[in-house]
């Protein structure tokens, strides 16, 4: 009888460091597994949301994430589009635990060119914010290169002519804090 206690013992004990040891494993592939995600991973999965953002140049903006670039995140805010480049990003709430795959195809060189490529076609109304303290510009975007573009600045409402243009602005991308394009939430 006391060997049988002695050997359910010692099975016991195997038994549970085993379960500690695969507890462990499966910890550390967890972590590795979460050490690979990107912010874009995580927000794919949260379109259709309503978030917090605030960015660094000191913006705090509250609505609906409508799509996900490669570079940039665009919220639906009071029936407006509003960009924001990734590294303008100072932090979020509101986002769920899911957790989307990596971008690929198309979608994948969607970037910050992409979305103002857009407006540009579009020839949208645009206010502009760059830096920290944020400056704010309005005007339509002319030209978008691989990494600026020109805005026209046009008073708000007043269409893009050559006698409306008050001066033109060349913007490098990184500069950007945030841009708010009327009318364009989709």
């Amino acid at each position: 009888m006391r060997w049988d206690a002695l050997f359910d013992d010692l099975e016991s004990q195997l038994l549970t460091a085993a379960s500690v040891r695969e507890e462990g494993e499966i910890r550390d592939r967890l972590r590795s597994e979460q050490s690979r995600l990107t912010l874009v991973q995580r927000l794919t999965c949260q379109i259709g949301r309503p978030m917090d953002v605030s960015t660094t140049g000191g913006r705090s903006l509250t609505g609906i994430l409508t799509h996900v670039g490669s570079q940039w995140l665009a919220l639906a805010v009071e029936g407006r589009s509003v960009i924001v480049p990734l590294s303008s990003l100072q932090s979020l709430r509101g986002l769920g635990r899911a957790v989307g795959q990596p971008l690929s195809g198309v979608h994948a060189k969607l970037g910050t060119g992409s979305a103002l490529r857009a407006l540009s076609r579009d020839r949208a109304h645009v206010a502009v914010w760059l830096g920290s303290p944020a400056s704010r510009f309005t005007g339509v975007i002319d030209r978008v290169g691989a990494d600026f573009f020109e805005l026209g600045l046009v008073a708000p409402g007043d269409e893009r002519r050559a006698s409306n243009v008050r001066d033109v602005l060349t913007v490098p991308f990184a500069s950007v804090d945030s841009l708010d394009a009327t009318g364009a939430t989709d």
